[in-house]
């Protein structure tokens, strides 16, 4: 059974190098993952069975894989209201705090107990409305055919009504239910289970216990926080080494002076890249908001794990260097939801790899060896170097100019926010 539960908010902050290394060791599991822990044994896949097993081995990953769709779905669909976007930010970055504390990749997916329920329910609420949305209509195109004439149409919106009360009783009790594929099959049972935990008194404590836990997980405040900490610190950062970048590849810019700014900029930025992505998992760990301007964080990471952090900011990078292309030429409005799971697939694999490579350069105590140290800085320069010189190009191709290096997908929001504006 778990027990000690401790919040990040009141963990212990990270006040020396010394320290770094005893976070994995000190902190203990927050009640949002002791939540999804209890409710995976119910919910999740929980471990592989093993090839000794092959039918619960198949069914494993039958469930992971729907749990990883409906998990990308999910996020892509709060990725595309305006706000939300955060929150989805959030989640990852969630995901990246249990994966620098623990090394275990598969602690990067908090919400995989709880998205296989909810597209579950969504599947199966989508599927009983459908009938209903067809059946309206057609009464609608009735209406129109009988006004004016002597037919009389109230028992046709009498009838609709009665299957809409029914249709809405049925999907209310079966996400009551627990919201399984069964409960939406089985209205019988459904009404008998609901007049026993009447008869016994226990409906209410029942449905808020479900309500609980599965908030306890999904705790939307906490996360909308978490991401909104992480957007102002990385957008502070951000914003010098970006102004001075563009300033000579922005339209008209065309005098030395602002050639050398530029310059001045990238420099800025080629630091920028190396250490802001550890610098958002440290100020996720330590859940404050000044976490992200602690330079020996990140400089501990890389001291300590150098080429775990070269591969995954090259991953990082690579992965989020293709989502430019929606700068290039604005999408409709409406499109939007198209492009939020490219990129949700796109940031999160690479954020928790990141995180992964946190992981290990929090626990070692003793930094790497002399060659490996230098050689993964001198490899990662013009790498980085490369990323740079492409935030610096892409004013030149995107519709929103000079603006389009700061809607850095490495750091910012997982989506293009600036899609919001387009109205056509």
């Amino acid at each position: 059974m778990i027990e000690v539960v401790e919040s990040s908010s009141t963990a212990k902050p990270i006040s020396s190098e010394a320290d770094i290394g005893d976070v994995a060791a000190t902190t203990q599991v927050d009640c949002g993952q002791s939540a999804q822990l209890f409710l995976k044994a119910r919910l999740g896949p929980g471990h592989f069975p093993g090839f000794l097993r092959p039918f619960k081995s198949l069914w494993w990953l039958i469930h992971m894989a729907f749990g990883t769709v409906c998990l990308v779905l999910m996020l892509a669909v709060l990725a595309a209201i305006p706000g939300f976007n955060l929150l989805t930010l959030g989640y990852m970055l969630d995901g990246q705090k249990r994966v620098a504390l623990s090394g275990r990749l598969r602690e990067g997916f908090p919400l995989m107990s709880l998205a296989p329920r909810l597209g579950c329910v969504a599947f199966f609420v989508l599927l009983f409305l459908l009938p209903i949305r067809i059946l309206a209509t057609q009464c609608n195109a009735a209406l129109i055919v009988r006004h004016g004439t002597a037919v009389s149409s109230e028992s046709l919106l009498m009838g609709l009504t009665i299957l809409k009360t029914l249709t809405a009783g049925h999907l209310i009790l079966a996400i009551a239910c627990g919201g399984s594929a069964s409960c939406f099959v089985r209205p019988i049972r459904n009404l008998r289970w609901l007049l026993r935990e009447l008869r016994a008194g226990r409906y209410v404590s029942t449905v808020d216990k479900w309500a609980g836990e599965a908030m306890l997980i999904l705790r939307p405040w906490y996360h909308f926080v978490l991401g909104l900490k992480s957007v102002v610190g990385a957008f502070l950062w951000l914003l010098m080494p970006t102004a001075l970048l563009v300033a000579y590849s922005a339209p008209g810019r065309v005098s030395p002076g602002f050639a050398v700014l530029s310059f001045l900029g990238g420099l800025c930025m080629i630091f920028v890249a190396a250490w802001l992505p550890a610098l958002q998992v440290h100020q996720a760990v330590e859940g404050k908001f000044r976490a992200i301007f602690q330079l020996r964080a990140a400089r501990h990471v890389i001291r300590n794990a150098p080429i775990s952090w070269l591969i995954t900011s090259v991953v990082l990078y690579a992965m989020t260097l293709p989502l430019y292309l929606a700068k290039i030429r604005l999408l409709p409005s409406d499109a939007f939801l198209v492009l939020t799971p490219i990129f949700v697939l796109a940031t999160y694999p690479s954020r928790i790899l990141i995180a992964w490579a946190c992981h290990r350069g929090i626990n070692r105590e003793k930094p790497a060896w002399f060659g490996f140290r230098w050689g993964a800085r001198l490899a990662a320069v013009p790498l980085l170097a490369a990323y740079v010189l492409f935030l610096f190009l892409t004013p030149t191709v995107s519709e929103l100019g000079k603006a389009a290096p700061l809607e850095n997908h490495a750091f910012m929001s997982p989506v293009p926010y600036a899609q919001w504006a387009s109205k056509d």
